[in-house]
């Protein structure tokens, strides 16, 4: 048990999202936790939000406000975790808003000042079939990411959610061979780190952070595109855990619609059953800790469009490369 709470900063990076950041931060502000600050790194918006942003700031002296010193997310986020005045810094989003006032409490609880703590953040429920994909799809990410970093194999988090030793993520993020890709503040930094770096996972409801789904396929599109862009710069140790994972689900599809049409289903039926019955009861132990357990009852039809999503998406990005964050 921790007796002397370290400080942390939360370090935001924002850009023409006020309303919905003045929103959330009231929410941040009531955390349960002796000693904090946030941070709201600006990255050139509208003279008007910005304005608009700064005046609504100006109400609690625990918050600072900064204009981004160069150009894009991973600068501003830069610029505000040197002007962080704690040891700890915690990294989320304008739109995410945290679950309970023990978010920092439980971040820290999980590694203290010990290494990097992996969170988790999910999408809010809506109606439409977009949000359940939306929410399928990111709970298949948690599985894979945080199952990797229980068995000391990290190679990814979310930027909405993850807590680092100031001193760790200062020498690392915007620095190397990535620090001009408009992405990659999450994963690609996590791959980036020094191997002596220690991590932990929390995932448990009172210390996730939740935010809006995309409201629109286009959205959701362009959001994963920016995500899985960062894929083509990951080292062969990184990329082949989860890259396998896609293209055998990809392939088990195909392979399904191809026998479908071919052979008599009685003959490969029971195989395809028994490997989806399988992966679809890991997945309801996984929502039992990660939460959207309203989508257990579709998995079948979510899978099979998740499937379809890597294979597109996957083909896309080879020959589109994401050049904004945002």
């Amino acid at each position: 048990m921790i007796v002397d709470w370290p400080g942390v900063s939360i370090v935001i990076a924002h850009k023409d999202h006020a309303d919905v950041l003045l929103q959330n931060l009231e929410s941040m502000l009531t955390q349960d936790y002796p000693l904090f600050e946030i941070i709201v790194a600006d990255d050139h918006s509208d003279a008007g939000i910005f304005e608009k942003l700064k005046n609504g700031l100006s109400i609690d002296r625990r918050i600072k406000l900064i204009q981004n010193a160069g150009v894009g997310k991973k600068q501003a986020l830069n610029d505000g975790i040197h002007l962080a005045e704690h040891p700890l810094i915690l990294l989320t989003d304008a739109d995410c808003k945290p679950v309970s006032d023990q978010w920092f409490r439980s971040m820290v609880l999980a590694g203290g000042k010990q290494g990097v703590v992996l969170g988790y953040s999910p999408y809010e429920k809506s109606r439409g079939w977009l949000n359940a994909l939306v929410r399928f799809e990111t709970v298949m990410t948690g599985i894979q990411y945080i199952s990797a970093a229980l068995h000391g194999r990290p190679y990814m988090s979310v930027g909405r959610n993850i807590l680092y030793p100031k001193h760790v993520i200062a020498e690392t993020l915007g620095q190397g061979k990535f620090e001009n890709l408009p992405y990659g503040d999450d994963d690609l930094t996590i791959q980036s780190l020094p191997e002596e770096v220690a991590y932990f996972v929390c995932y448990e409801t009172k210390a996730q952070v939740v935010t809006q789904a995309p409201a629109t396929w286009t959205s959701w599109w362009n959001q994963k595109h920016r995500h899985m862009s960062a894929g083509h710069h990951y080292q062969k140790k990184h990329w082949w855990r989860p890259g396998i994972f896609g293209i055998a689900m990809v392939i088990h599809w195909l392979l399904f619609l191809v026998l479908l049409f071919s052979v008599p289903a009685y003959r490969f039926m029971p195989v395809f059953l028994i490997g989806l019955g399988i992966r679809w009861l890991g997945y309801v132990m996984w929502t039992s800790s990660l939460g959207d357990k309203d989508t257990i009852k579709y998995y079948p039809l979510l899978e099979i469009q998740y499937a379809f999503y890597l294979g597109a998406m996957g083909m896309y990005t080879l020959f589109n490369k994401k050049k904004t964050w945002n």
